[in-house]
């Protein structure tokens, strides 16, 4: 189970919004001088996401909780929104050759449109699956108040 600490902002029937602050791994990585990640992760240090879960659990606006999603939710997750266009853009790369016999013009086309559909589907998928239980993160358990002010704004 993946885990993220957040902060209750607001509080719905059945559920929570809560905020998390985005957090990267970059610091004690040897390669962080070098890698896109690691420039990502500081162009938007300090930035929160908010979003909504589900859950039966008593809370308060500013309690501290940890929220959970599953590992195969995460790696599905991510294998259809990085690789799947991908291929998609292989195979068209490839058909347009067949088909064109080395015209390369034919090839990036086709791979370009492997790459839209691919796309295309990834937005399909995320759609139709929104709600998936698997999806959703779940509220782990709530922290024991330290008196420390959050680091989240609220």
């Amino acid at each position: 189970m993946l885990e993220e600490q957040a902060i209750v902002v607001q509080i719905d029937s059945g559920a929570v919004w809560v905020e998390t602050c985005r957090q990267s791994a970059c610091q004690s990585c040897s390669a962080k001088s070098s890698c896109g990640h690691s420039l990502l992760s500081k162009m938007s240090s300090g930035q929160t996401q908010r979003l909504q879960v589900k859950t039966d659990k008593v809370l308060s606006i500013g309690d501290q909780v940890v929220l959970g999603l599953s590992e195969r939710a995460f790696i599905r997750g991510s294998a259809l929104i990085y690789m799947l266009p991908l291929v998609a853009m292989m195979i068209g790369a490839v058909v347009g050759e067949q088909l064109s016999g080395h015209d390369s013009m034919m090839s990036f086309t086709l791979a370009g449109l492997g790459l839209l559909a691919g796309f295309g589907f990834v937005r399909w998928y995320s759609w139709q699956h929104r709600q998936d239980a698997e999806y959703q993160p779940v509220v782990l358990r709530k922290l024991p108040f330290t008196g420390d002010i959050p680091l989240v704004n609220q």
